[in-house]
This record gives structure tokens, sequence and C-alpha cells, in this order.
């Protein structure tokens, strides 16, 4: 931490960012990031030219106390003026001149902590930000998450719960992830959204539930997996023999699709057994991801092991099915999009932004379809992932 605090105190710091334009202010906050593994990312912005930087993944939002919370973003707080990971890391480091956070508690507290690690005087004045302020935070953390992988929004659309605050219905995402609290639906006041726009591409899904008091929703498979498939004996001999009872997230789709897949008995016939009818409307593409990165055989270190083994348990057989052809052509662009990584970072490294997109844009214009390829290539790497590093869905 004295090295840290030494580098980002030599920073050079003044009113005006290095272009002389526009003022050195600055906005930080903490989000969490619902990857493999998920983390929390420390971003930091220039309210005014939008320019972000950030630190992480690391684990801060999960600490029981605000204290705590504040000595776990100070270093990566450093780091992001310091040892900036940003969209153009080429530009100068410098110290910002005044900066702020989003909540009064957690401002005191990062300056207790700035003056116990004796960050300069000046820089351990935190203030609070506006509400201008930390729609443009927001803003540019939805923009980040879309570029990092892909997948803005457009996760499994129909896994929360109705009356379930602590998620997005629209995209799943946990309220941890975003800068503003979490909007009710006008209509029901049981459905909870980031966006207008988040929840305007969910009406589609959620309007069957947004109905007048009597009226029977239809269900979904995360609704059906918890509500009709434990009243089917023989969904729930399945449930028995993969081993669903007693698990901490036996509740969502992700572990018995993981399950099945494992033991070789993702049929349609067993799909529907669990999730419904209607599971093919959502849970196709998780299916044929969860597909590939088992059949990729992830390594030690590698996101998606630590999560199959989270997701696993010993007492099942891997019995996958054999791949398909469209797998196959699959696995092998995923071995592709590996090999490029591997040459730019080398082995047991993690990739940054900067080396993902430079690798994307090789892929010349239309090289956004590669995302979610490439998000799948790098997390069947091995990039040091301690056993045990995967902590929640």
């Amino acid at each position: 931490m004295e090295a840290k605090v030494r580098s980002f105190n030599n920073l050079p710091r003044s009113k005006k960012v290095p272009s002389g334009l526009l003022p050195n202010h600055w906005v930080f906050g903490v989000c969490h990031v619902d990857m493999h593994p998920p983390g929390d990312l420390v971003l930091a912005i220039n309210p005014q030219s939008e320019y972000l930087n950030q630190a992480g993944p690391a684990q801060i939002l999960s600490l029981p106390t605000t204290r705590e919370k504040a000595e776990a973003t100070i270093p990566y707080l450093l780091d992001a003026f310091a040892n900036p990971t940003a969209i153009d890391p080429s530009n100068p480091t410098f110290a910002p001149w005044t900066w702020s956070t989003l909540d009064p508690d957690m401002a005191q507290a990062i300056e207790d902590g700035l003056k116990r690690h004796d960050v300069k005087p000046a820089l351990c004045k935190v203030g609070v930000c506006t509400a201008e302020e930390r729609d443009i935070l927001e803003t540019a953390r939805a923009r980040l998450l879309s570029t990092l992988t892909g997948v803005l929004e457009d996760i499994e659309p129909d896994a929360v719960s109705l009356g379930d605050s602590a998620k997005c219905h629209g995209c799943g995402m946990s309220r941890e992830c975003f800068f503003q609290p979490l909007k009710r639906c006008a209509r029901c006041g049981e459905a909870f959204y980031h966006s207008r726009e988040c929840q305007k591409k969910h009406w589609k899904h959620h309007k069957p539930m947004c109905c007048t008091p009597g009226a029977s929703p239809s269900l979904n498979a995360h609704n059906y997996y918890n509500t009709k498939a434990p009243t089917d004996p023989e969904a729930q001999a399945l449930m028995s023999a993969l081993r669903l009872e007693g698990h901490p997230n036996r509740g969502g789709t992700a572990l018995p699709l993981h399950r099945l897949i494992l033991t070789g008995q993702d049929t349609p016939e067993k799909m529907r057994l669990l999730f419904g009818p209607q599971y093919e409307s959502t849970l196709t593409e998780d299916h044929e991801n969860a597909r590939v990165g088992y059949l990729l055989d992830p390594p030690p270190g590698s996101p998606w092991h630590v999560l199959n083994a989270f997701m696993n348990d010993p007492s099942l057989v891997r019995s996958l099915r054999p791949a398909t052809e469209a797998e196959k052509q699959k696995v092998e662009e995923v071995r592709e999009i590996q090999a490029l990584i591997r040459l730019r970072v080398g082995a047991g490294k993690s990739p940054s932004s900067a080396d993902m997109q430079a690798i994307l844009k090789t892929f010349g214009p239309n090289w956004s379809t590669k995302l979610p390829t490439y998000t799948l290539a790098a997390n069947t790497m091995d990039q040091g992932v301690p056993a045990g590093g995967y902590r929640s869905f």
C-alpha cells in the first residue's frame, strides 16, 4: 500500500486536465459486475469529458461495514489514476484536483482512510456528487459493461421472481451493479428495473405477469422450475438424481442446467421436465454456451473451471453428450481466439480491456460480432483464478 500511495502522490496535479480545457474534477464509485467470476469495479469519470478510468475487479461491496468497504476501495481508487485501465491507456496519468463520490458516509470513510495512508492532504477531501454527475457515471458504467462483455441488458430476461427487488427484472443483474436504485414497474409494483430502456426490452416477457388481479400469468423457465417441477414426481426424481437438494443456488436455472449438461441428460424431454414446455424461449442461449464451456474442458485457473467446480457434485459422473457439428465449429472458433490472447498476453494472465479491443479489431469492421466468442475464450483460459474464487451467481 505504501508503494501505491507514493506512486499516486508523485503524479502531476493541476486545476485543469492536461488539455487545459476542462476542470480536473472526478466522480468515482464502486459497482458489481455479474461476470464469471463476479467482482467489483472502481470507476472514476471526468464528468465533462466523460473520460473513464477503472480498476479491479475486487471484493468490496460484500464487506459488512462502510469503513471496510472504504479501506478496500482506496488501493483500487489510487490505481485508477496511477495505473489506469482506460479506453485509451496511452493517455498521460495525473492526479485529480478534486473528486467526489455517491454517498456521504462513503465519502467520509474514504476521507478518513486517505488520511491514515498519508495521501496528499489536498486530496483527503472527498465531496458528494450531484444527481447529474451520478447519471453520467451510470451511463459510463453501462457503456463499459457493453464493451467488456457484449451482453448488456441481454442476460436471461425472466430469471427474477416478481417482487424480488435485489435484481433488475429486465437484465437479471443485481442492484449492486448500478449506481442508481432500481425503479418499480408503475403498473404492478412487483417488477424492478435499472433503466426505462431495460424495462421496454423486457415488456414482452413481463406483460403476461403485469396484468389485472386474478389473471393467470404463464410460467417462464425459472418459475416453472421452482413451482411446477417440484410437484411432478418424475421431475422430483430427476432433481434428486442431480443432487440439487440443499445447494444454496438450487433455486436458479443455472445449477440444474449445468448438472443436466454434465451428466449428459440435457435432452429436450428432460429440459421440458424441469423448465417447462416453453424453456427454449429463454434457455437456448445459456444452454448452448454452457455446453461449449464444458466441451472446451477449461483448465485450472480459468473462471469457467472455477464455475464448473462450483456447479459440480463429486457423486455425479461426467458424461457429456457428443458435440454436434455446430458445437465443434464453435470450439474451433474459441480456440483460435485463445491462441491470439496467448500470443498477446502470455499464458496464465488475464487480458485487459485494451488487449480485448486490440484482438477484436483484427477481425475487421464486424469485430463486435466476435464479442461473445471472445468472452467465452477468455473465461475458459487459465487466468490465475484461485480455486473457490467463484462466490455467487
